[in-house]
C-alpha cells in the first residue's frame, strides 16, 4: 500500500510541476502585438495625410477625401511575422490611396468574394516593395 502511494504521489507531483511550467510558455507563444492608431484628414487638404502603427501605414491623398473624415488603422502582429490589418471606417475613395505593409512581397485582401493575393511594389521610392494602391478600406493579411 505505501509503494502504491509514493507512485501516486510522485505522478501527481510530476503532473503538478510539468503543468505549472507549460501554462506560461503556452500563453506567452500566442501572444500577438496589438497596434492601433487614428487622425482626422482635414476638409479641403491640400497635403496628403499620413498615418503609422508599426511598420503598417497609409497615405491618404487630397483628391482621395476631398471632404475628410476619421481614418483607423488596426494591426496585429504576430511573433512569427505574420499579420492582419484592418483600415476603418469601410470606405471608397474618389482616387486611390497608398498602403504600406513594410516590406511583405504580397498580402492576402480578405473581401466579400473570398481571398485575394496582392503582390506589393515600391511605390514609395525606399528601395523596398510592400505598398500597394487601393480605393478602399478593407482587411488585410501577409502569412
Amino acid at each position: 500500500m505505501t509503494n502504491r502511494r509514493r507512485l501516486f504521489v510522485s505522478i501527481l507531483s510530476i503532473i503538478v510541476v510539468v503543468s505549472a511550467l507549460a501554462l506560461p510558455f503556452g500563453a506567452s507563444a500566442a501572444k500577438w502585438l496589438q497596434l492601433k492608431g487614428k487622425m482626422m484628414v482635414p476638409r479641403n487638404a491640400t497635403e496628403p495625410s499620413e498615418l503609422r502603427v508599426g511598420e503598417f501605414g497609409v497615405v491618404i491623398y487630397p483628391e482621395s477625401m476631398p471632404k475628410g473624415g476619421p481614418i483607423m488603422l488596426h494591426a496585429r502582429v504576430a511573433p512569427d511575422g505574420a499579420f492582419v490589418v484592418q483600415f476603418h471606417p469601410e470606405r471608397d475613395f474618389d482616387a486611390p490611396v497608398m498602403m504600406d505593409f513594410g516590406t511583405c512581397a504580397e498580402v492576402v485582401y480578405e473581401g466579400p468574394q473570398g481571398n485575394e493575393t496582392i503582390v506589393t511594389q515600391d511605390l514609395d521610392g525606399d528601395g523596398e516593395v510592400g505598398e500597394i494602391w487601393s480605393d478602399h478600406f478593407s482587411r488585410y493579411s501577409g502569412w
